[in-house]
């Protein structure tokens, strides 16, 4: 407020400067003689005619085009009283000035044409400063125009930079808000396969620690390796959070797709992966996306799913890759959720928007048979790559 206040001020004191100059300039404008080697002529009716103009001026700011006809009437009316001088005519100019800031290149020509005319008219009529009339009212005109363009270019040239700065910042947020997610994405990744298993061994090691002790400790050691498991797996994510282009952590793809089955095998479920087509070269994120949906699809089985075993095909096809997991779940799976624990559903949420950020397709749901099915179809040509579907949400099973 203190800015805008000074600001305001400074305006303040410009509009009073202006206002103070214009006044003397008329007045004084009053004595210059027709012709330079005619004696200063000063009269008391010019005197006060050139003062009563310079009070008509000072509304010129608020009122310009009220000034600009009161003060051309005035010229002409001291036409007949021989009081026509060069300071009625700075008036004029002045006036026509300020009306020049306020209109368009087409009137501003217009007007100031039509106003020389007149002004032309009342110098030819009073015998008096002709030259000077028709150059003060064409230099005011062309001084206007010249600064309305100007101030017209620097308002055009500041809004075009605020927008760029709005454009800047709402990228940023926008960028923000995508790093946030995939954050959130590649964390939930990396620890909720490892925290479900390290809940099912604890629940195993407390239950079986009295009587079954060797049990326990089988229990107790799967979450050790599982807690050693995240913990280095949230440092590499770390790592490549703090440094992306670190040579050391690689994003994990479909080649590291047998460790992670055989990792859920010790742990109790049992995957059959089958491989379709001839396998080639994958997109960075496509691999990534690949994988990460598959871990979670196997993690989600591992979970909520019956009988301890998933599938997985795999379907290289020319320009996409199909990618499809199923698993028995219990009837009703709202039964299977409310006794192993309801999901938060982000798992699902997670799978639906890494598949739309490489534009491709995800369907999962429950089938006929009491199977649980998750297929996605990731483009891995540009010519494929279709807009993303809206992806169904199902309750239960994430």
């Amino acid at each position: 407020m203190a800015g805008v206040d000074e600001l305001e001020q400074i305006r303040r004191r410009r509009q009073r400067v202006g206002h103070a100059g214009a006044t003397l300039l008329v007045v004084l404008a009053g004595m210059i003689p027709d012709h330079p080697t005619d004696p200063v002529v000063w009269s008391t009716g010019q005197f006060v005619l050139n003062l009563l103009a310079a009070a008509i001026l000072l509304a010129r700011v608020r009122l310009p085009f009220v000034v600009l006809p009161i003060l051309t009437v005035l010229a002409w009316v001291s036409v007949p009283l021989g009081l026509f001088n060069p300071g009625l005519v700075t008036a004029v100019a002045i006036a026509s000035y300020a009306v020049t800031l306020r209109v368009d290149r087409r009137r501003s020509l217009i007007g100031t044409a039509v106003l020389a005319a007149i002004m032309l008219g009342a110098g030819l009529v009073a015998e008096a400063g002709v030259p000077q009339s028709v150059l003060a009212v064409l230099l005011a005109g062309a001084v206007g125009d010249a600064i309305r363009t100007q101030r017209e270019h620097m308002a055009a040239i500041t809004d075009r930079a605020v927008r760029a700065e709005n454009t800047r910042e709402a990228v940023a947020r926008q960028r923000v808000a995508e790093d946030r997610l995939a954050i959130a994405r590649d964390l939930h990744d990396v620890v909720a396969h490892q925290i479900a298993v390290i809940n099912l061994h604890a629940g195993v090691a407390s239950s079986a620690l009295r009587d079954r002790p060797d049990d326990a400790e089988r229990s107790l050691v799967t979450i050790r390796d599982a807690s050693r498991s995240v913990l280095a797996e949230i440092g590499d994510l770390l790592t490549t959070l703090r440094d992306p282009a670190s040579p050391d952590v690689g994003p994990p793809g479909l080649t590291q797709l047998d460790d992670m089955v055989r990792e859920f095998s010790t742990h109790g479920l049992q995957t059959e992966v089958t491989r379709q087509g001839e396998p080639y070269d994958l997109p960075g994120k496509v691999d990534v996306a690949a994988m990460r949906i598959l871990q979670e699809a196997l993690t989600n089985a591992h979970k909520h799913g019956t009988g301890r075993r998933a599938s997985i095909v795999i379907e290289y096809l020319p320009r996409s890759l199909r990618v499809t997991v199923a698993n028995p779940v219990p009837e009703p799976v709202a039964d299977a959720v409310a006794t192993r624990g309801p999901g938060t559903g982000h798992g699902l949420i997670g799978m639906a928007e890494r598949v739309e950020s490489v534009r491709g397709t995800l369907e999962h749901g429950l089938r006929e048979d009491g199977t649980w099915m998750l297929t996605t179809r990731l483009p891995t040509s540009t010519e494929d790559s279709t807009p993303p579907i809206e992806t169904p949400r199902r309750k239960a099973h994430e």
